[in-house]
């Protein structure tokens, strides 16, 4: 059977002209390019969150018979998961017998040569960076999963009632009074440095249905650029995660902002700002509510509840416990056992900082002639995250310009030298175990 790849990143005019070829009156077969899906599919991977949280959106979520670990939707999880969105087990999709595998750009050049191998259908969708782009792509699932005219039409009803419910939220919280707007954010971290959303993203365009003013740039994609939020007045900010949120404290223009002195702040996972079905619309509404109701923010914010509530329990109940049952008890025990404890827990626990890069460790592996010169693929993003890691601690010199997402002969060495005095046999590959070695906090610098 012949390998296909079905890559659906194509123009929406050229898209829809391709699809709708076939038999008049029939749903199937589809056609897309050279590449024809014969009968309905009936059991689908799908290793992109995105792509997920639309198929579930259609109604097409019975037909999931297995997904990646990023796919964490609630309402999907009794489908098998197959690996990692970049590292999938081959052996383990081919077993569920899909008619089709959805992925997205996370995907590896090893693992897409994987499961090619095995003669599976692989479809990757366009990236979102527009609402035209999202409904091209629920136009397309609908098409393949339901046929083109059956399927058509129930992807356009849904896209409408996508917009309509995003719409309503709109509405609901629009101020006519002609007051000023309130300025909100949305900030994560990649390469160890905060980041906005770009306003070529669905997450902007999810952000503008709260009514209010968003600060993002024109072209997020960018990563090594510097992100100045000087002079840049926040009313409200969310965050990614607690790394981006210790990141926000440090800056010294973001710290000082009215967002962050009032604790108007709320945590909100990048992946639900990128989720364009179901999700968009409950993420939509956690904002709403963070930036209009007065009630909402402790809950949703972290550091608005942790100081108001630990002070109040922990005073309260320690005193009225703590002396009754501490002196009968501490003298006979804790000499005993101080002496020994004590030293084990001084030293501080290493952790994992490679979410400060952006990149997840979940079986990577890169050797010499992977990636690309300032390639926007994962592989190259990937290895651009290491080449900076490597920087940060002393193996790579930025003045060398090798943060370029190629491995060549300098990365080669540096990994090298890495593995050396960490401990590590030396092979100038960087290998998973050497990876996560690489981006633990206690890794020996040059």
């Amino acid at each position: 059977m012949k390998k296909k790849l079905l890559s659906l990143a194509l123009a929406a005019a050229a898209l829809s002209a391709a699809v709708l070829t076939g038999c008049s009156g029939k749903d199937f077969p589809v056609t897309i390019g050279n590449q024809t899906v014969k009968s309905e599919p009936k059991n689908i991977v799908v290793l992109d969150d995105a792509t997920a949280d639309i198929i579930s959106y259609l109604g097409y979520d019975s037909k999931i018979a297995g997904i990646s670990n990023e796919v964490t939707q609630t309402e999907l999880g009794a489908a098998p998961a197959v690996g990692t969105a970049a590292n999938p087990d081959a052996n383990q999709i081919a077993a569920l017998k899909p008619d089709l595998v959805f992925a997205d750009d996370e995907l590896s050049d090893t693992a897409k040569a994987a499961l090619l191998k095995k003669n599976l259908n692989l479809i990757k969708l366009q990236p979102v960076n527009s609402l035209e782009a999202l409904k091209t792509n629920y136009e397309t699932l609908g098409k393949l999963l339901g046929g083109k005219s059956t399927g058509l039409k129930n992807a356009q009803s849904s896209y409408v009632k996508l917009l309509d419910e995003l719409d309503k939220q709109k509405r609901s919280v629009s101020n006519s009074s002609g007051a000023a707007k309130p300025t909100i954010c949305y900030l994560y971290t990649s390469y160890n440095r905060l980041r906005t959303v770009s306003k070529k993203s669905f997450a902007y365009e999810l952000m503008s249905y709260t009514d209010c003013v968003v600060i993002a740039p024109d072209n997020g994609r960018d990563e090594n650029a510097e992100t100045s939020f000087s002079g840049v007045t926040v009313n409200y900010i969310f965050y990614a995660d607690d790394t981006t949120l210790n990141a926000i404290q440090k800056d010294p223009d973001l710290s000082q902002c009215s967002a962050v002195k009032e604790g108007k702040m709320a945590m909100i996972p990048l992946e639900e700002l990128n989720r364009p079905g179901q999700t968009a619309i409950d993420t939509l509404k956690k904002m709403n509510q963070a930036i209009y109701s007065d009630t909402s923010t402790p809950a949703t914010t972290q550091p608005a509840s942790q100081p108001a509530s630990q002070p109040a329990s922990q005073p309260a109940s320690q005193p009225a416990s703590q002396p009754a049952s501490q002196p009968a008890t501490q003298p006979t025990t804790q000499p005993a056992t101080q002496p020994t404890t004590v030293p084990e827990t001084t030293a501080p626990e290493a952790k994992d900082v490679s979410a400060d890069y952006g990149i997840k460790l979940d079986g990577l592996s890169y050797e010499k002639g992977n990636g690309s010169e300032y390639g926007d693929d994962k592989d190259s993003v990937n290895i651009r995250a290491i080449q900076q890691r490597l920087e940060d601690l002393g193996y790579l010199k930025k003045s060398d310009g090798d943060v370029t997402g190629y491995y060549g002969d300098h990365s080669d060495q540096a990994i090298r030298s890495f593995q050396k005095n960490n401990g590590i046999k030396e092979t100038g590959k960087a290998d998973n175990a050497t990876l996560k070695a690489l981006f633990k906090s206690d890794a020996k610098k040059a």
